[in-house]
């Protein structure tokens, strides 16, 4: 079934990383300066590649996108001039997860334990967009009535992690203390999303049952907008092993380095660190998109709620990209959504997608690749008129979109006079509307 929905009819080009400074020509295939597979390029009225040296809304009253995909070129309806509306570009930029945080977040804040009331948060799930009408997806969570901080964020950071692991909630959550952490003396630390067994890699760094810690990425230090986690016992079998109050909710890291985790002396503000789940993307089926969530407290009386970010899909990302592709397939026929399995076509757009460590925060988060699956986007929009018909149609708006990887010096935009914003900065600036040329920085 389709994942976007839009009100007029919709054109998505996508180009590879592919820097042209010569010729260029779609008509012979055995002949120089064929396009090349995943390039984008911009045709004049005459088919020939639109060249700002020599060519100009005068002498190409309309012009065409064309994209080598495979071996088949795939042409956009004829642009005019005189029915461009809008034309315009946005650089990539990336997307990120929500995180709040309660209480302590790393600088400031506390747990507050004098209102005497059981302490329960709801975590209300905003970006589903299956929930029926009113409803919320909404989780509670419960601590009893407390004067420790320690006890409130333990207890409810177990609960979390325990519904992340087993029942798919859609955030994690970690503990936070303003203590002082000093980094372990040699031992790696070898720890798996998830689990919450950690093993030290030898008999030097070795914590006891109580001890708190904290776990960052590589090359993060010890500081204390790192997450703590507290040791619950030594593991019975495994050597070196030892079993943490709450799965860890960091990267899989095998050896991660003595200096990116370490023990705290237990300070006396504690906090809840609450993070976005990257949700699974399968294009077609599941959209990508990032999870969004309130957070409401009853009974933490004076406690915060630190907005550290709010969710963002950003400019760009590969996925979505590969989302409008799709779409855009089913206005040529190529995709019936009402068949299942789909119907086997190819696609361009790249949506590999890998971990990025944050080591202000001592975590990992799924984003895709710069320079291979991350896009910036020109954007036409124009009327079309169906004036090569003895009877004419009526006027449609269009919108074509044509996506380059963001890589400096082969995203296809500003290589010559054949790139494509040289072609159509020069030739949307002659129309009626005279378009503003758009900058690297823009797309």
């Amino acid at each position: 079934m389709s994942v976007i929905s839009v009100n007029n009819n919709q054109y998505v080009y996508i180009g590879k990383s592919i820097a042209r400074t010569g010729s260029a020509q779609v008509q012979n295939p055995n002949a120089t300066g064929y396009i090349a597979d995943g390039e984008v390029v911009v045709l004049a009225s005459d088919q020939s590649v639109y060249d700002s040296s020599a060519d100009s809304f005068s002498s190409s009253p309309w012009i065409q996108i064309a994209q080598r995909s495979g071996n088949e070129i795939l042409y956009s309806p004829r642009i005019y001039g005189k029915y461009l509306i809008a034309y315009n570009g946005k650089e990539y930029t990336a997307g990120q997860e929500q995180i709040y945080e309660v209480g302590y977040n790393g600088t400031s804040g506390a747990i507050d334990t004098t209102s005497g009331l059981d302490y329960i948060l709801n975590v209300q799930y905003k970006h589903d967009t299956q929930m029926w009408s009113e409803q919320i997806n909404r989780k509670p969570y419960f601590c009893p009535v407390t004067t420790s901080g320690k006890t409130v964020v333990k207890t409810i950071v177990s609960q979390v992690m325990k519904d992340y692991v087993n029942n798919g909630a859609q955030v994690t959550a970690v503990g936070l203390n303003s203590g002082t952490g000093t980094a372990a003396t040699t031992d790696t630390l070898s720890v798996v999303h998830g689990s919450n067994i950690i093993v030290v890699s030898g008999a030097t760094d070795v914590p006891v049952a109580g001890d708190i810690l904290r776990i960052g990425v590589t090359g993060s230090a010890v500081g204390t907008a790192i997450p703590c986690y507290t040791v619950k016992e030594a593991h019975p079998t495994i050597a070196n092993a030892f079993i943490l109050d709450s799965p860890y909710a960091g990267p899989t890291n095998t050896a991660l380095a003595a200096a990116s985790w370490g023990f705290v002396v237990e300070g006396a503000s504690w906090g809840i660190r609450f993070t976005g789940k990257s949700l699974t993307y399968v294009r077609d089926f599941f959209s990508f998109m990032r999870t969004r969530f309130t957070l409401t407290l009853s009974g933490f009386g004076t406690t915060t709620i630190n907005k550290r970010q709010e969710a963002s899909i950003g400019n760009g990302d590969g996925r979505v990209v590969a989302q409008e592709e799709s779409f855009s397939k089913g206005f040529e026929g190529a995709l019936n959504r009402m068949t299942v399995p789909l119907p086997t076509v190819s696609f361009d757009a790249v949506t590999t997608t890998s971990t990025t460590l944050s080591t202000a925060l001592g975590d990992g988060f799924e984003n895709v690749v710069a320079g291979t699956s991350t896009y910036d986007c020109t954007t036409l929009m124009f009327y079309s008129e169906n004036s090569h018909l003895i009877t004419a149609g009526p006027k449609m708006p269009m919108v074509i979109k044509i996506y380059t990887i963001d890589a400096a010096g082969t995203d296809q935009l500003a290589t010559g006079n054949l790139s494509i914003l040289s072609a159509l900065n020069d030739w949307a600036a002659d129309t009626p509307g005279k378009f503003a040329a758009v900058s690297t920085t823009e797309a």
